[in-house]
């Protein structure tokens, strides 16, 4: 009995056949698979990018891409070189998202360059807005977690989710305050305001801008809501997500978005200094929800709050998810369409911790993704569950489970086998949703464990991965192993296999 199928399952068939002989011989080719049906662990590849993505992503102008990408917790990570300074994509659908941004960074380099942006961006605005330019770019938030990639998601240590989130959430707000906000109450934004920029000179003054008081305070603080107001408008001028987290992106929208507001510009005003037309909203990564744009940081957080709190119970949860973790708000409001159209039964509550605890936009997007994955294949209604710290589905029945990994290359590495020995898998119709691929040996091992497997799965905002990730994987895809002769009568013939 292979002990990773469930009692009612039958065993997985062999890849043989068995042929009799005139001399009561028999002759078959079955694999040298190990007899007790493990396979061997094996590291992660290094692979062509050619491999691995669509050629439209590796010929953009304005763009190189290294020509290896390396699979480092289960995702292709690249490496860009633009004229603007190197990019770092950690998987294919960021190498896509990336690509897409870099005609939003050249327009706003142009437009920085020329005209009333460029006198509003004299001296004398860099030197007052400076403490102002700190906060916004650097938030405390994004100082207070540390990068993690999908990998943390399959480790057997990470069964505890809630309290390891927790201790993320508590170390937050003590550096945010109480609600995690760190433009409110004078000494919040302190530890970053204070932190210089890399190769800043730093200038002495006598009192922070988030500590003065009078009229200055609310000169500050309008202008704080025209810059984010501006800031969404240049974004959604030119198509791309104000809440990128491309440093070379966010650091032209902050510059025009202050210079606007330092000069007074109306929204028409700058938007014809950036140039350009109205761009079409990107549609790499998913469509975005015009209400990205339209709402401010405040609204948008507690629409998210009212569509989400439809499907989680957990308002302390809730609470934790809209001001913690990787989660930036167009994927906070990512999560809350798929919820939407999921319509979960259970699970929420279990969603949302774990979105709390991320600590990376990568991690953020793997959860949006998964739900997108489940919504391929109209998994509505049913329960949403976590495994280790992975996310998975199950029919109200209890009868069908759907488990979505939305990994570049699945390497059955040692993390992998422990988690894929869960009690929760242990069910005779279970379909691994992938939406890359994943190398033979692992294809083998997640057989042998009574998987229905779905490679390249098609979903909304799908990777562009290239149209055979077997080609040109020397290092990835092992070959077949030398088949065995078995020559004997019934029992030997059956005792070989």
């Amino acid at each position: 009995m292979n002990p990773y199928l469930p009692a009612a399952a039958s065993p997985q068939p062999r890849a043989c056949k068995a042929q009799a002989l005139s001399l009561g011989l028999l002759l078959c080719l079955v694999s040298t698979a190990r007899a007790d049906g493990d396979e061997p662990f094996e590291d992660e590849p290094r692979l062509d990018a050619a491999a691995i993505v669509q050629p439209a992503l590796l010929s953009a102008p304005n763009a190189t891409v290294a020509p290896e990408a390396r699979v480092h917790g289960y995702m292709a990570r690249f490496a860009l070189d633009t004229p603007f300074g190197p990019l770092a994509a950690e998987s294919v659908e960021l190498l896509a998202i990336r690509q897409a941004e870099i005609p939003a960074i050249e327009t706003l380099e142009q437009a920085s360059r020329r005209g009333a942006f460029a006198h509003a961006l004299g001296e004398k605005f860099k030197k007052t807005g400076q403490s102002i330019w700190q906060v916004v770019s650097h938030p405390v938030g994004t100082v207070a977690g540390l990068p993690a990639g999908v990998a943390r998601y399959f480790r057997k240590q990470i069964e505890r989710w809630s309290g390891r989130a927790q201790s993320v959430s508590d170390r937050a707000a003590r550096e945010l305050g109480v609600d995690g906000d760190p433009f409110r109450g004078a000494q919040a934004p302190m530890s970053s305001a204070r932190a210089a920029l890399p190769g800043e000179i730093t200038q002495k003054v006598d009192k922070p801008w988030y500590g003065s008081v009078g009229k200055e305070i609310g000169r500050e603080a309008r202008r704080q809501l025209d810059y984010s107001k501006m800031r969404r408008q240049i974004a959604q001028h030119l198509g791309v997500d104000p809440s990128s987290s491309n440093p070379l992106l966010r650091e032209r929208l902050d510059t025009l978005a202050w210079a606007a507001v330092a000069g007074n510009f109306t929204a028409g005003t700058a938007l014809d200094a950036v140039g350009g037309t109205a761009a079409e909203v990107m549609s790499v990564g998913g469509r975005l929800n015009s209400l990205v744009w339209e709402l401010d940081e405040e609204n948008l957080r507690e629409r998210n709050r009212v569509r989400i709190a439809r499907w989680c119970s957990d308002e302390f949860a809730l609470r934790q998810f809209l001001r913690r973790g990787g989660f930036n708000d167009s994927l906070r409001t990512a999560l809350a369409d798929e919820l939407d159209q999921l319509k979960p039964a259970k699970g929420c509550n279990d969603l949302i911790e774990i979105g709390a605890g991320t600590r990376s936009e990568l991690e953020a997007r793997y959860l949006v993704n998964a739900l997108r994955l489940l919504r391929s294949q109209q998994a509505q209604g049913g329960e949403l569950f976590v495994v280790g710290a992975a996310l998975a589905w199950r029919s109200g029945d209890g009868n069908r489970l759907l488990l979505p990994l939305p990994l570049d290359w699945l390497s059955w590495t040692a993390d992998m086998g422990e988690f894929f020995a869960a009690r929760q898998f242990r069910i005779e119709d279970k379909s691994l949703l992938i939406g890359g691929e994943a190398s033979a040996t692992a294809q083998r091992a997640l057989a042998r464990r009574g998987w229905n497997l779905h490679l390249r799965l098609p979903y909304a905002g799908a990777p562009a991965y290239a149209d055979d990730l077997s080609q040109g994987l020397p290092t990835a895809l092992e070959r077949s192993e030398t088949p065995q002769l078995c020559v004997g009568d019934v029992a030997e013939t059956a005792a070989c296999l």
